[in-house]
């Protein structure tokens, strides 16, 4: 009786130590396509709109300069070499915090996987980070990313709805399933 008793407590053990490889896994499935997402999305974003404000006769690196202010606190951007590092670190660290919000929401809605709704989801994801990041945050606590004299709001709700579209392609494979 008692080995019988073992062996089941046993097997009960390996399948729990199962479930948790499984989850944990299926946790770092969630955590990685999100960095990965939301770093390249993020690339993309940086080099479309260093393109973009060379044609408005500023600097490749003014948007470094801009998201400088963030880091720093500052009402407006001060150009150095420092804060184009500081630009691109926290430019860099925010886009992949925020793939990994939208490997989050992909988690809880998985409805949103399917891939018309999944195109549609990221450009609305993408317009929710402008409208949080530009005319909630910018308005409150980053009053450069509403200045007159601060970025083009047309052209930052454009590159946020192409930052959006930018994460789809690494949500479309399957994603790892957790067992019942």
């Amino acid at each position: 009786m008692a080995t019988r008793a073992r062996a089941e407590g046993e097997t009960e053990t390996a399948r729990g130590g199962e479930r948790l490889v499984e989850i944990t896994a299926a946790i770092a499935d969630i955590f990685t396509r999100g960095s990965v997402a939301g770093f390249v999305g993020g690339v993309g974003f940086l080099i479309a709109t260093m393109g973009y404000v060379t044609t408005q006769d500023l600097p490749a690196v003014a948007p470094l300069i801009d998201i400088s202010t963030i880091f720093h606190g500052q009402d407006t951007p001060t150009p150095s070499p420092e804060n184009m590092l500081v630009g691109l670190v926290t430019h860099t660290g925010l886009s992949i915090l925020f793939g990994i919000g939208f490997a989050l929401l992909l988690t809880a809605v998985p409805a949103l996987r399917r891939l018309p709704i999944l195109v549609v989801a990221g450009i609305a994801y993408g317009l929710l980070l402008y409208v949080v990041n530009f005319q909630i945050l910018g308005r409150t606590l980053f009053p450069w990313f509403t200045n007159p004299m601060g970025p083009n709001q047309g052209f930052e709700i454009f590159i946020h709805a192409v930052y959006g579209l930018l994460l789809v392609p690494f949500f479309i494979l399957p994603w790892r399933r957790v067992g019942g």
